[in-house]
């Protein structure tokens, strides 16, 4: 055991204190291999119906609180934070070294409330470290009101930014940054101003913000997201000339331009995760892999490279009409076959096949299966390849590709819709069509609030964004609550190539569960036993 007298005594063990706080901050929903917030946002699915993500999905929330993947109280870390805060303001440490550390704590304990705040609304904020010796009223503390929590997010990171340096050398990536803190301000502020445009007051104004706010943290979300555009210090990556290739290995060459912050995984130093076991096609592995699967609809808001619809006409999936693969699948967006394991894709030396079986006489000596592997063939018929290098026989918790928290992306789409919501629609479209033009796809000439969605939802897939988005525009009750998502069974017809599909439940004959109520997550019966003064969110 470490006396925090030894820690106020020593840099090194100030960097260690602060390792551990990173180190438990949920980055990460759950285990980096499985999906959670994606199966609850109506991305992705699982191979098995038992796993937590589609668990949490199809659980009703109650007043014994929502599903343990959802959940989240880090009051111990943030009490950490608080400790190192302190030590930190009354050391004799060299000056550089203080603020940036201060900087860090700052900004750590920030993302931990805005944790906090967008599950909960308002919650009690607690800038100090209490002491358990102190009285009743001061270590059971009331609810701040949600308003209170994300204008405490904003003027901490405004501090944070003068703090913190610009950049780390790369012994160092994994630090906040100044980039980091405008980021996270960029978020927060856009998800404020979401919920005061499209929410409401309650609890005596706990929750919800006036509809007059909106306009201040738009106009907050926009700046601190054109603060980083224009700061220059993290440029979209543009590597590679091929938009595909370049949108692959955005997710797997580690702290590349675009990358702001990041939780960092080392397999050499044994900190890995499981995505590409996981991942990892049946037919290039065995075990666990070919678990994380596209629905159909996910598949549908990718456009095809003309800028049209993806949508598929549901009435031609009858296992009778005929596609050509080309037409269907290759001519969509450039992200789309970047993000998914399609039928027949190449594949580290050989292809992976989705495909339940082969109609008409297979050519002697081809090699061409009668049927895909059964796991490939077993959901959705669409498989997902990001974030998965190629490489084959991974065999379990191997993974050593970084989890991008904050990117550059993010921020062309924060100040879209930002600035769409200002009424600036112009700057908008200058955001939006500059990541299409990087992702190879035409501009848009005319733009609406549903393709500032569209366009977050296919360049942010999985980066776990959808299912808050979807809370924070009030508008998860319609896209959630009842729905079952699909995916498709391929059958090849080898004379003609060509497929034809027949539409499949790829929900385990289950539908979600969202309600009203739950745009804002119960503190549960055990929280509210723990600390009296605490009020329960409304509907529970």
């Amino acid at each position: 055991m470490i006396s925090e007298e030894d820690v106020k005594n020593d840099p090194a063990l100030v960097d260690a204190f602060l390792s551990k706080i990173y180190n438990n901050v949920k980055w990460v929903p759950g285990e980096a291999g499985l999906p959670g917030y994606q199966v609850l946002g109506g991305e992705a699915n699982l191979f098995s119906g038992w796993q937590n993500g589609f668990k949490a999905a199809m659980e009703v929330m109650n007043e014994n609180g929502s599903h343990g993947l959802l959940e989240y109280w880090p009051y111990d870390n943030i009490r950490s934070a608080n400790e190192i805060i302190q030590i930190l303001e009354h050391s004799d440490f060299e000056e550089d070294y203080v603020a940036h550390r201060l900087g860090e704590a700052r900004f750590l304990r920030a993302y931990l409330y805005f944790e906090l705040v967008k599950r909960y609304g308002g919650v009690p904020l607690i800038t100090y470290a209490q002491s358990i010796n102190a009285p009743f009223e001061e270590l059971y503390l009331q609810r701040n009101s949600e308003k209170e929590i994300y204008d405490f997010i904003k003027t901490e990171m405004d501090a944070v930014a003068l703090l913190l340096p610009e950049e780390y050398d790369a012994s160092q990536f994994g630090r906040a940054s100044k980039w980091a803190a405008l980021a996270l301000k960029s978020r927060a502020m856009l998800y404020a101003g979401s919920i005061a445009k499209y929410g409401e007051v309650q609890l005596d104004g706990l929750l919800g913000f006036s509809s007059s706010d909106a306009e201040d943290y738009f106009t907050e979300a926009l700046n601190a997201a054109k603060a980083i555009i224009d700061g220059g210090k993290h440029p979209l990556f543009r590597e590679y000339n091929n938009p595909v290739e370049n949108y692959n290995k955005l997710f797997l060459e580690d702290g590349n331009s675009e990358v702001i912050f990041a939780e960092v995984f080392d397999i050499d130093l044994l900190k890995a995760h499981s995505w590409n076991y996981l991942c990892m096609p049946d037919g290039f592995k065995t075990g666990w892999g070919s678990n994380n699967w596209l629905y159909l609809e996910s598949v549908e808001k990718y456009e095809y490279i003309d800028g049209t619809s993806g949508a598929i006409e549901r009435s031609e999936l009858d296992n009778k009409t005929k596609f050509d693969l080309e037409e269907l699948i290759l001519k969509r967006d450039p992200r789309f076959l970047a993000n998914c394991f399609y039928q027949g894709i190449p594949w580290d030396g050989g292809n992976v096949y989705s495909h339940s079986t082969t109609v008409g006489t297979i050519p002697p000596g081809s090699d061409w299966p009668k049927a895909a592997p059964p796991r490939n063939r077993a959901k959705t018929g669409f498989l997902i390849r990001k974030r998965v290098p190629e490489v084959s026989f991974v065999y379990g918790k191997e993974g050593g590709e970084d989890w991008i928290v904050f990117r550059t992306g993010e921020m062309y789409l924060n100040a879209a819709e930002a600035a769409f919501e200002l009424g600036q629609t112009g700057i908008a479209e200058g955001y939006l069509n500059s990541l299409r033009d990087r992702a190879g796809m035409p501009p848009k000439k005319a733009i609406s609030i549903e393709d500032i969605r569209n366009e977050r939802f296919v360049e942010l897939y999985i980066e776990d964004h959808r299912y808050w988005d979807l809370r924070r525009w009030r508008i998860a009750l319609e896209e959630l609550n009842g729905k079952g998502f699909h995916g498709v069974q391929w059958t090849y017809h080898i004379e003609e190539d060509k497929y034809t599909l027949k539409i499949k439940d790829a929900d385990f004959n289950q539908k979600r569960s969202f309600e009203e109520r739950n745009y804002y997550m119960p503190l549960g019966n055990n929280r509210l036993a723990d600390n009296p003064k605490l009020v329960e969110n409304p509907g529970y």
